[in-house]
C-alpha cells in the first residue's frame, strides 16, 4: 500500500482514522459473504454488539446459509432469537431469507434498490449491505450518522421527514469519492468499506449520544456543534412518546417440572412466541401461589405481569393449543419465550434455593 497523504476531506480523515483506530476484528468484519453481513445487520438494530456476538454465532453454528435458514421452522428461528428482543427483526429475517432462496436463488441482491425489496431491509440497512459486500458505494442513514452528520453539519432541526431527506442529502455529500481514495492510496472499494465501518464506529465510540469523545474526533475541526459549543443540543430532542402500563396475569399451570405454554397469536406484543395463559383454566388445583408483580420495559410501554403459580396433581386436559415445557429447560429452550417467560423457568427450577415464592394458597 502506498503512503497515506495527508487527509483534506471529512472521508479521508474518517479512513485514515478507521484504519487506526477503528474496529477490525468483530466477527462479521473481514467477510464478503452477503449472508452474515446481512444477518449481522439486522441483529445490530438497536441492539448493542456485546449483546449480538454470542447470537451472531450461534445462528451461523445452526444456519450457515441462506438456505438452511430459509428452510428452518419459524419456531426455531424465534428460539434462538429468544432475549435479543424486537422479535419483528427474526419473523422477518426468516421471511427474507425464503425470499432470497426462492426469487433470487439464494443470492442475495447487489444493488440497494433490490436490497430494499425484501422483508425487514431498510435503505441504511441495503446501502450497508451493499457496501460491505459488493463494494456498491451507497451512503448509510442510521441512528448514529443521523446524529453525526447533524452535529457535523449543524442540522438542529427536530427530527421529521424533512430533516432526514436533508441528512440523506448530506450522506451522499460526504460518502467517498474515488478521488479520495487515490489520495489515501487505496483501492476505491478498500477505502469505501473503511469510510463506512469508520462512520459506523465513530457513532459508537467517539460522537456519542452523551459524552461525546469531541478531542480525538477526526471531524472536530469540521464540526459546526463543536464549533458553536453546542454538542450536547444537537441533535434536536425527540417528542417523548408517553410510556404506557400494561397489566396482565399470567397462570403458570405446573405438573411435575413441566409447565403448559402457549403460542401467542400472530399479531400483538410478544407475537407468535410462546408464553403462560393469561386466563384461569383450571378449578381447584392443589395449590396455587400469587408470585411477585414482574415489570418488564418495552420500548414504549412498561408491562406489570401477576404469575399465579398453579400446582396440579395431575396433567389436565387444556383444550387451547399449547404444549408442556420442562422447567430445566431454560438453556436450550426449543420455544421461543420472551424474557420474563424464561426468567421464570428458571426461578421454578431453583425455587428451592431462591425462597422467593409467598405462600398464598
Amino acid at each position: 500500500m502506498s503512503k497515506i497523504n495527508s487527509p483534506t476531506s471529512l472521508a479521508e480523515k474518517l479512513v485514515r482514522w478507521q484504519l487506526m483506530h477503528g474496529r477490525h476484528e468483530l466477527p462479521w468484519q473481514n467477510t464478503h459473504d452477503a449472508y452474515r453481513i446481512w444477518l449481522s445487520e439486522i441483529m445490530l438494530q438497536q441492539t448493542q454488539v456485546v449483546t449480538v456476538v454470542d447470537y451472531y454465532a450461534r445462528f451461523l453454528a445452526r444456519f450457515p446459509s441462506v438456505t438452511d435458514l430459509a428452510n428452518a421452522h419459524l419456531d426455531e428461528v424465534l428460539a434462538l432469537w429468544a432475549g435479543l428482543g424486537y422479535y419483528s427483526r427474526a419473523r422477518n429475517l426468516h421471511a427474507c431469507a425464503q425470499t432470497v432462496v426462492a426469487d433470487f436463488g439464494g443470492e442475495f441482491p447487489r444493488t440497494p434498490e433490490l436490497l430494499q425489496t425484501l422483508k425487514g431491509i431498510g435503505a441504511s440497512t441495503a446501502a450497508a449491505i451493499a457496501v460491505f459486500a459488493y463494494g456498491y458505494p451507497a451512503p448509510i442513514l442510521d441512528g448514529n450518522v443521523k446524529r453525526i452528520l447533524s452535529r457535523v453539519y449543524g442540522i438542529d432541526d427536530v427530527p421529521s421527514a424533512q430533516t432526514d431527506k436533508i441528512l440523506w442529502q448530506k450522506a451522499h455529500e460526504t460518502l467517498i469519492k474515488p478521488e479520495d481514495a487515490l489520495k489515501l492510496g487505496l483501492p476505491f472499494e478498500t477505502a469505501l468499506r473503511a469510510y463506512t465501518q469508520g462512520v459506523m464506529d465513530l457513532g459508537a465510540g467517539l460522537c456519542r449520544k452523551n459524552q461525546p469523545d469531541c478531542a480525538v474526533c477526526p471531524w472536530q475541526d469540521d464540526c459546526v456543534a463543536v464549533k458553536t459549543h453546542r454538542v450536547h443540543e444537537i441533535p434536536a430532542a425527540k417528542v417523548r412518546t408517553a410510556i404506557k402500563t400494561l397489566t396482565f396475569d399470567w397462570y403458570i399451570y405446573r405438573y411435575q417440572n413441566q409447565v403448559w405454554v402457549e403460542q401467542q397469536p400472530e399479531r400483538g406484543i410478544w407475537a407468535q412466541l410462546w408464553a403462560f395463559p393469561q386466563n384461569e383454566r383450571i378449578q381447584n388445583p392443589r395449590s396455587i401461589e400469587q408470585l411477585a408483580v414482574i415489570k418488564h420495559r418495552l420500548t414504549h410501554r412498561t408491562l406489570e405481569i401477576s404469575p399465579h403459580l398453579i400446582t396440579l396433581d395431575a396433567p389436565p386436559k387444556i383444550s387451547q393449543q399449547g404444549q408442556w415445557l420442562d422447567c430445566s429447560d431454560t438453556d436450550h429452550l426449543s420455544l421461543a419465550l420472551p424474557k420474563p417467560a424464561t426468567e421464570l423457568l428458571r426461578i421454578l427450577h431453583n425455587e428451592h434455593q431462591t425462597g422467593l415464592f409467598s405462600s398464598k394458597n
